[in-house]
């Protein structure tokens, strides 16, 4: 099948430059039974891959209109029949019609009447006609509708718009050389050749569907489709001038699109790489449209690999052991020197050499200057609020003010009544004179080794170990999930460059899975080597 369809694509693209991608997802929207938007300026051939896609189907018929506001009801699904008239049936002949046609093209359809447009939903949805009250069934099998500018707002369009699952951008060329080639080239046709052998006949799209309902879609396609619609409601909430709207049945008829692609291409599994054919069905406006894109990446990026939960959970045990080890092995924090006031632990101060204040008594052999001993307790480490620190009675130094302004050293502050700067000149008693900072003094410093039991750290190595192969597990199951990824990642829906995309995801996964291994050998290297209690 894929060989097929592959074959199908390069013979409907025939001529037609840099529109290959556009003529891939169209044909596995009109495959799937999905209807589709060509979004572009006028002259990119719109119309031209609309009629091309119907000769990929046996015996089908074609039916193609230009919309404008006088469009009406008889242009585009027959006129009332005047014999039904005469007998009371309000009845028309559809037979040439869309309501007849396999593929239908309505161009520039936003500009057309309402009464066209909602006829239109049930067409779509239900492949229902009502004619005359009797409801015919329409055999359409693909509607590409096409226009330059997405729906004006406020107009009631919005159940219809959300009918073109398939949102497709049609760009005018861009590359010099294919630009050369079509003003070189001859007039590109819509009558192509396609081989008997080829083309889907009725009974066999048919048969697809029933063989499409019984894909089924991989985890990590489910993880990436949550992780977008997170990300979508997130974008809305910043923008909601052009959020983005994808309703319960929208993403059903996706699902089915990408079921699709995967039958397609003789699988029977959603894999990653078909997650970004998403890219031409949620946008909704042009603003959206690049932010859409990115948020797909993102996500196929970020869940595109199989055991990424495996890894995530192996990740939160690890750094449990880490801690653990952490904990155990080495002093996570300095361990300063301190001493007990009362039942406060605090650290002990002895000011430097200052001029004595004639109210203090505790002089030093020098009788004009003075050393002041006291004690800032540890509960202040790290705060920004001011304190007095304690005497060795446990009573608060007023006239010292401390504050560690959330780091760890202490900037001390002492005023004029504990010194006499200032105290005979007459200035306020709260006059501030001396400052200084105070470093605790640290016993043992972060990061230093205990001393631990020889049994406690054999049962750390055993946990290293066991973290250890649960990884080497991971890595060999995802090595194995990624070599048969890379036989599946062909697609003819997703251009190369996008598919290579993924592979890098893959490579990259790898990538992390022997760098957490390593840093699992290293933790263990570390714990081996760890002195023990004699």
């Amino acid at each position: 099948m894929k060989e097929r369809v592959t074959d199908l694509i390069t013979i409907c693209s025939d001529g037609l430059y840099e529109r290959e991608e556009i003529v891939a997802v169209s044909l596995l929207s009109a495959i799937s039974g999905q209807s589709i938007f060509l979004y572009g300026l006028p002259g990119t051939a719109k119309s031209l891959i609309a009629r091309r896609l119907s000769k990929a189907f046996k015996d089908t018929t074609h039916f193609e209109y230009l919309m404008q506001r006088f469009s009406t009801p008889e242009d585009v699904f027959g006129p009332v029949s005047i014999q039904e008239l005469k007998n009371d049936n309000y009845i028309r002949k559809t037979e040439g019609y869309l309501p007849t046609a396999d593929f239908a093209f309505l161009d520039e359809i936003w500009k057309s009447s309402p009464a066209i447009l909602n006829t239109l939903l049930t067409i779509i949805n239900e492949r229902i006609y009502r004619n005359g009250g009797k409801d015919e069934k329409v055999p359409l099998k693909a509607l590409i509708a096409a226009s330059n500018e997405t729906p004006p707002p406020n107009q009631g369009l919005d159940a219809l718009y959300d009918r073109f699952i398939m949102r497709i951008i049609v760009n005018p060329l861009e590359k010099r050389e294919n630009f050369e080639k079509l003003l070189d080239g001859g007039v590109v046709s819509a009558d192509i050749e396609v081989p008997a052998e080829l083309q889907f006949s009725y009974d066999e799209w048919e048969q697809l569907s029933r063989e499409i309902s019984k894909v089924t879609i991989s985890k990590e396609v489910f993880n990436i489709i949550h992780s977008i619609r997170v990300l979508i409601d997130e974008f809305n909430k910043d923008n909601p001038e052009i959020a983005v709207y994808v309703s319960d049945r929208r993403w059903q008829k996706i699902a089915i699109i990408l079921k699709t692609a995967a039958y397609l291409c003789d699988r029977t599994e959603v894999i990653p790489v078909d997650a970004l054919i998403l890219r031409h069905c949620l946008w909704t406006l042009e603003e959206n449209r690049i932010s859409i894109d990115e948020i797909i990446i993102k996500c196929v990026k970020e869940f595109g690999c199989a055991n990424n939960a495996e890894l995530q959970k192996w990740l939160l045990n690890h750094k449990d052991l880490e801690n653990g080890v952490s904990d155990t092995f080495f002093y996570t924090e300095d361990v300063y020197e301190t001493e007990k006031i009362g039942d406060k632990p605090c650290f002990p101060v002895t000011t430097p050499n200052i001029r004595k204040n004639r109210s203090y008594n505790y002089y030093n052999e020098d009788k004009n200057t003075i050393k002041i001993r006291f004690y800032i307790p540890v509960e202040y480490m790290d705060t920004t609020k001011s304190f007095s620190p304690l005497d060795e009675e446990g009573k608060s130094v007023n006239q010292v003010t401390c504050n560690f302004n959330g780091k760890k050293s202490c900037e001390v502050q002492i005023y004029n009544e504990v010194l006499n700067y200032g105290w005979d000149s007459g200035y306020a008693n709260n006059f501030f004179v001396k400052w200084f900072d105070v470093t605790p003094p640290i016993q043992i410093k972060k990061g230093v080794q205990k001393h631990v039991d020889s049994r406690v750290k054999a049962t750390f190595i055993n946990e290293c170990h066991k973290s250890l192969e649960s990884l080497e597990k991971i890595i060999t199951d995802t090595r194995s999930y990624v070599r048969t990824q890379k036989k599946l990642n062909e697609t003819p829906f997703v251009p190369a460059e996008k598919r290579d995309l993924v592979l890098d995801v893959f490579n990259s996964f790898i990538k992390d899975l022997e760098n957490h291994k390593l840093n699992a050998e290293h933790l263990l290297k570390k714990v081996e080597s760890h002195a023990v209690s004699k």
